[in-house]
């Protein structure tokens, strides 16, 4: 059996003398892994990098198969990309990310959308691509069946004023609702609830980081799992930035 599609590559490793087992983000397909093979004498392999995105033909003898991949490169990860440290980190983080929480060969076609427009933001060098990953991560939640509903107070009912998210339920929280227990709750950044607002303000970036790590922790804890090294490497140079415009 064959299908056509298109996919991102999330992770890569080495089989056999001239084959690497490439595992896909595809469009249709969800995570799908198949075999591709590569020449030394043209060195070929380097086109598949995390991050690149291909057209791709799949093909085995029964659907349950490995089988084995033909592709054609898209788009690769631009010097933009390639010269930014933190850039490459976050890259590499919603690769793992997809790679070890999402189930193989179910279709996340929204997810994948979300993350094709993230990579190619990355790749025109877009100044507010620290928030375009938060909201990536909102979205990856909602995927996993953890997402936040901020659509109004749990406690009040009112859509106004909303100032907090309750670590509890992952729903937004009014100022008038929170009353008493304002210190227990999550600050609610502005650019979580405004579409319209780009904005590189690190504090409040980092509420919303604050606000997924938490929620991202809590799924893989519930699975007896961590999340992925690189992500505490990557958050943690968040923390240290002091203007996020310059990155």
């Amino acid at each position: 059996m064959k299908w056509q599609d298109k996919g991102i590559v999330v992770s890569v490793k080495k089989y056999g003398e001239n084959s690497l087992i490439l595992n896909l983000f595809t469009q249709n397909h969800g995570l799908h892994a198949g075999l591709v093979k590569y020449s030394n004498k043209r060195n070929n392999k380097d086109i598949y990098q995390i991050g690149n995105i291909f057209n791709i033909e799949w093909s085995g003898r029964l659907e349950d198969q490995l089988g084995y991949y033909k592709s054609e490169i898209l788009n690769s990860i631009s010097y933009n990309v390639i010269n930014s440290q933190l850039k490459i980190d976050a890259l590499i983080t919603i690769s793992s990310l997809i790679d070890k929480l999402l189930a193989e060969r179910q279709v996340h076609s929204t997810l994948f959308k979300e993350t094709l427009d993230f990579i190619y933001y990355l790749n025109n060098n877009e100044k507010f691509w620290i928030e375009k990953y938060i909201h990536w991560e909102l979205k990856f939640l909602s995927e996993l069946g953890f997402g936040l509903d901020l659509t109004n107070c749990v406690v009040t009912g009112s859509n106004s004023n909303l100032k907090f998210v309750s670590p509890k339920s992952g729903r937004a929280v009014s100022e008038t609702g929170a009353g008493e227990w304002k210190n227990k709750l999550f600050p609610l950044p502005r650019f979580f609830i405004s579409n319209n607002e780009n904005n590189y303000d690190k504090n409040e970036l980092l509420k919303g980081i604050n606000i997924t790590t938490f929620f991202l922790n809590r799924y893989v804890s519930s699975l007896g799992l961590k999340l992925p090294d690189i992500r505490d490497r990557f958050t943690n140079k968040l923390y240290k930035f002091e203007k996020y415009s310059s990155t």
